[in-house]
C-alpha cells in the first residue's frame, strides 16, 4: 500500500532558530511573571547593604556593636535628622549624661533586641529604653539594643555585659529564627562587609549549641538585572542553609533558655517582650516560656497594628514604645536586696 511521500523537512538551522525563538520566548513570559508577582522582593535592598553604617563597627565575638560617638543620622526619603548617641560599652544613650557616682549603684535594668530596642531611625529620647529611663529615675536603664541582631547576638551581648543583679528584657520578632540559624535571607548583601565584620549565628550539634560565623552571601551581579538568575541563586542559598534552619525552633529556644539561665545566675530577673510574630510562632513561643516558667510580656494587642504608631517599614516610633513602657510596668525588678553596679 502507498503511504504517500514524507513531507520535506525545514533545513536544521531554521529547526534551531525555532527552538531558540521558543526559549526565548519562555524565558521571556518567566520573566515577566516574576516581574509581576514583584520577585524578588530584595531589589529594593539598599545598594550598599553590607557596608558597615557610622554609627557602628566590627566586634570580635558580636560580628559588630554600637560604636562610641554622637551621631546625626539621615535616612532616603527621610528629611529630619535623628540624633544618636551611643555611650562606650554597646550601649546607645538613656539619659541626657551618662550615670556616675551615685547613680551606678541604682536598681539595673537593661533591654536586649534588635533595632526595634536599639531605635531604627529615632532620635535618643523616642527609644523605649529612654522613655523607661525617663519614667524611673529611681532606676539605671542601659539600652543594648542593636540593629540586625537576633536572639544569639543578643545572648552573647549578655554574657558579655551582664555580671551582676539585673532586670533583663529581650524583645523578640518573628525574624529572629532566622537570624540565629543564618537563613539566606539574613545573609544576603550587595556589598562585602568590611575586613573584620562578620555574621556569627549557632548550630545544634548532638543538643549542644556550637558558634558559627559567616561573611555573608553577596547578590550575584547578574541577580541585581535578571530575575531569573536571582531565582537560582535564591534557591541555591536556600539549599545550603537549609541543614541549618530546619533546627530554628530548638535554637531559638535554647538560647532563650540560656539568656534565662545566665540572668538568673546573676540574682536578675529575665523577661522576653513577645513583639511582632505570626499567631503560630507567638502561641508556641508562649506556651514554651509557659513551660519553662520565664516571664514575658506578649504584645497581642490591638495598638499594634496602628500604623500611626509605626514607622513607615514597620519599626515602632516614639507613640508604640510609649505605649510598651506602660505595658512592662511594673518593672520587674530582682528579688535581690541590694544591687551594685555590676552592669557595664
Amino acid at each position: 500500500m502507498n503511504m504517500g511521500t514524507p513531507g520535506k523537512q525545514p533545513p536544521r538551522a531554521v529547526l534551531y532558530a525555532a527552538r531558540l525563538i521558543t526559549a526565548v520566548v519562555s524565558l521571556a513570559g518567566a520573566e515577566a511573571v516574576l516581574w509581576l508577582g514583584g520577585y524578588p522582593s530584595w531589589w529594593g535592598m539598599d545598594p550598599q547593604w553590607g557596608v558597615a553604617s557610622a554609627e557602628f563597627e566590627s566586634d570580635p565575638q558580636l560580628g559588630w556593636h554600637l560604636k562610641e560617638g554622637q551621631f546625626d543620622l539621615v535616612w532616603p526619603g527621610r528629611p529630619s535628622v535623628k540624633r544618636c548617641t551611643n555611650w562606650n560599652g554597646g550601649q546607645r544613650a538613656t539619659a541626657e549624661n551618662r550615670p556616675s557616682g551615685d547613680a551606678l549603684h541604682r536598681p539595673q535594668v537593661a533591654f536586649f533586641g534588635d533595632s526595634f530596642i536599639q531605635g531604627y531611625e529615632l532620635s535618643d529620647g523616642e527609644t523605649l529604653p529612654w522613655i523607661v529611663q525617663q519614667r524611673h529615675p529611681e532606676l539605671q536603664v542601659s539600652n543594648y539594643g542593636v540593629g540586625n541582631y537576633g536572639t544569639y547576638q543578643s545572648y552573647l551581648a549578655m554574657k558579655r555585659w551582664i555580671h551582676g543583679p539585673v532586670s533583663a528584657y529581650y524583645l523578640i520578632n518573628e525574624f529572629h529564627e532566622d537570624r540565629n540559624a543564618a537563613a539566606a535571607s539574613w545573609l544576603r548583601v550587595n556589598r562585602h562587609p568590611p575586613a573584620g565584620w562578620f555574621y556569627p549565628y549557632a548550630a545544634i550539634s548532638d543538643g549542644n549549641l556550637e558558634s558559627q560565623r559567616s561573611t555573608g552571601n553577596v547578590v550575584w551581579p547578574l541577580s541585581r538585572h535578571v530575575r531569573l538568575i536571582a531565582l537560582v541563586q535564591d534557591y541555591l542559598d536556600m539549599a545550603a542553609a537549609y541543614p541549618r534552619v530546619r533546627n530554628k525552633r530548638q535554637i531559638t529556644e535554647t538560647l532563650i533558655a540560656k539568656m534565662n539561665e545566665a540572668i538568673q545566675g546573676y540574682g536578675g530577673k529575665f523577661t522576653v517582650i513577645l513583639f511582632d510574630l505570626s499567631p503560630q510562632e507567638r502561641n508556641q513561643l508562649r506556651q514554651f516560656l509557659q513551660s519553662q516558667q520565664i516571664a514575658f510580656l506578649d504584645c497581642d494587642r490591638p495598638e499594634m497594628r496602628d500604623r500611626s504608631r509605626r514607622l513607615p517599614d514597620g519599626h515602632p516610633n516614639q507613640l508604640l514604645n510609649q505605649l510598651v513602657a506602660g505595658w512592662i510596668e511594673p518593672i520587674a525588678l530582682p528579688p535581690s536586696g541590694e544591687q551594685r553596679a555590676q552592669v557595664r
